[in-house]
């Protein structure tokens, strides 16, 4: 991979497309996981619920944040 600083815009956004990516791969690949060892249907529907909960917490939170720096500025 080249190195960012002398790569152009187009080969920079698509790093950072591939980087977001296989972040995302990850990340849904140990949810996959982590749903799949629950023991019946309802258990893997009651998971899913939990971890939704939890990814719009945490996204509240950066709201929360963003919005605080730009009443800064």
């Amino acid at each position: 991979m080249p190195d960012a600083m002398h790569s152009g815009p187009r080969e920079q956004l698509s790093e950072q497309w591939m980087r977001e990516r296989a972040r995302r791969e990850l990340v849904t690949d140990s949810l996959r996981a982590h749903l799949a060892e629950q023991p019946n249907p309802r258990a893997v529907r009651a998971c899913a619920r939990r971890w939704c909960t939890t990814v719009n917490y945490l996204a509240d939170g950066v709201i929360a944040v963003l919005n605080s720096t730009e009443n800064e500025e």
